[in-house]
């Protein structure tokens, strides 16, 4: 994908976002628009690298796309994250790029190898530091769904553009 197409979907993606806070279908705000902007991004960087196999916009396009997620979270919904969560966050991040640089381009064993690493470190210590329990996190995610399934689809609907294209 060329950095016009990329430029473009996400400013339809963000046209698009206001049209949809105009009809009252989702709240939308200058920092919610940013993070979705965001989340477009890493996807479309993902996606589209996949294809060239260019490995470091796949992980890069990872990042991008976790920072969206974290932003429209911590934006969102009062998590009170403390500074004792940001190590296991960027190793939760570290971990799910190498991850999907793993899936999207087929690399090296090693990539999957330090993904698991890094992902079962970042949750060891948030679960260590933590009091969350099953059924705290499930009563939250219930909001979390609600409140982001026209993201969703219009996310299914980017995809599914790119592909025809």
């Amino acid at each position: 994908m060329k950095l016009n197409d990329l430029a473009l979907i996400t400013i339809l993606f963000i046209i698009i976002s206001f049209v949809l806070s105009a009809f009252d279908v989702i709240p939308i705000e200058i920092t919610d628009i940013l993070a979705y902007s965001l989340l477009v991004i890493g996807i479309a960087l993902v996606y589209s690298e996949t294809i060239r196999q260019n490995r470091l916009s796949v992980f890069v396009g990872s990042i991008i796309f976790l920072f969206g997620v974290y932003f429209l979270i911590s934006e969102n919904f009062n998590l009170n994250i403390s500074d004792d969560f940001y190590i296991p966050l960027i190793l939760i991040f570290g971990g799910s790029g190498l991850l999907m640089l793993h899936i999207a381009t087929g690399a090296q064993k090693i990539f999957l190898y330090l993904s698991l690493i890094f992902l079962s470190a970042g949750i060891a210590i948030i679960i260590a530091n933590s009091h969350w329990s099953l059924k705290v996190f499930y009563l939250s995610f219930l909001p979390v769904l609600n409140y982001l399934w026209p993201i969703a689809i219009i996310f299914l609907v980017l995809i599914y553009l790119m592909r025809v294209k």
